[in-house]
């Protein structure tokens, strides 16, 4: 008969066997890539931004990124390597803030020294935003991903999460997938409706306010550090990289909810300012597109007042790479007085009869 003692210590070294077990087949197959990029005899399903974008800027082959937020899912990695002639990734984070998308470009830099273009959306709504503003819950977030911490991959290891992508990635591959390519990583596309039903179903019209609202020096401070801490910075520690910056276009009615809350003047001023800090930089190429009228007010190509569809993604390609749009030292100035004379101007209320 066996003794307590003898099966307590049998019990515990099954139970030990088992968890090395399982960690170890999640650390070979490795379906966040933290610790190597994709195994050979493996297909792998990207569809997890905050547990795989880490691990892909760390261990993929590349030298080029394009990256932001739920602006950016929809861009198209090999029309971006046939324009620029590189070899890119996709690595958008749904929501991201400023902060958020620039640690992400930091580690990439970090781990990459061939990097020579990074394609980055900045969230035009987000551009006075406190520098370290999050839209996520940190409990449960990833952090173990993002460091380079030993003991703390226990929290990979041994995740009920990532032992779930490792049995999927398993099952993907004996079911004859491929590799999720970068042109479907979290694109939206098919997901949705496009138009004016669309996005008046979208949209709760604010009551008009009756203040208007300045841009004041606290709002300048508060522009000023967002944009040196999270994208200037890292333009200037790498000056071998070229940065194409762009305000990501939203709808007409994202212009009419910032007429309706007093806040679109305020707006355009705040614009004007980030664009003469980021002008300041070499290797920032700095885009927007709120002078394409046609286009801020055709909602055949919106979900929702600010989401646009993958084709104003392939345009902008088209656009940075031929350098329609681009704003410089010279022109910026007659671009802001076109765009104010535009919105503060639109017949908002039209929209609505």
């Amino acid at each position: 008969m066996i003794s307590t003692k003898k099966w307590s210590i049998t019990l515990l070294t099954t139970i030990v066997i088992l968890l090395i077990g399982l960690g170890g087949v999640t650390a070979i197959i490795d379906p966040f890539f933290h610790y190597h990029a994709p195994l050979a005899i493996m297909e792998y399903p990207l569809r997890n931004e905050r547990y795989q974008n880490d691990g892909i800027v760390k261990h993929f082959q590349y030298d080029a990124i394009i990256t932001g937020s739920s602006m950016t899912q929809n861009f198209k990695t090999s029309e971006f390597d046939e324009l620029f002639g590189v070899t890119s990734i996709k690595v958008p984070f749904s929501g991201g803030s400023y902060k958020e998308v620039n640690e992400n470009l930091q580690r990439a830099v970090e781990k990459n020294a061939k990097i020579k273009i990074v394609l980055r959306g900045l969230d035009y709504a987000a551009i006075m935003k406190e520098k370290d503003s999050i839209n996520y819950d940190m409990d449960s977030y990833p952090a173990y991903l993002y460091d380079d911490i030993w003991y703390n991959d226990v929290n990979y290891l041994f995740n009920k999460e990532a032992l779930l992508n490792t049995e999927y990635a398993i099952r993907y591959t004996k079911a004859g997938n491929e590799t999720t390519t970068f042109d479907a990583y979290s694109n939206w596309m098919g997901s949705y409706v496009f138009g004016k039903e669309a996005v008046d179903k979208s949209y709760i019209r604010p009551e008009k306010s009756e203040k208007v609202l300045e841009f004041t020096v606290q709002d300048y401070e508060i522009l000023r550090k967002n944009l040196e801490q999270n994208v200037i910075a890292l333009a200037k520690e790498n000056p071998q990289i070229q940065f194409y910056l762009f305000f990501t276009p939203y709808s007409i009615y994202y212009w009419d909810e910032l007429k309706q809350e007093g806040m679109l003047e305020r707006q355009l001023e705040a614009e004007k300012v980030a664009i003469e800090l980021l002008l300041e930089h070499n290797n920032i190429y700095l885009y927007s597109f709120y002078d394409d009228f046609e286009m801020i007010c055709n909602l055949d190509n919106y979900r929702d007042i600010r989401h646009y569809s993958e084709d104003i993604n392939s345009q902008i390609l088209l656009w940075t790479h031929q350098r329609e749009h681009l704003l410089t030292k010279e022109n910026y100035q007659e671009y802001c007085s076109k765009i104010y004379e535009f919105y503060m101007s639109y017949d908002y209320d039209g929209l609505f009869t």
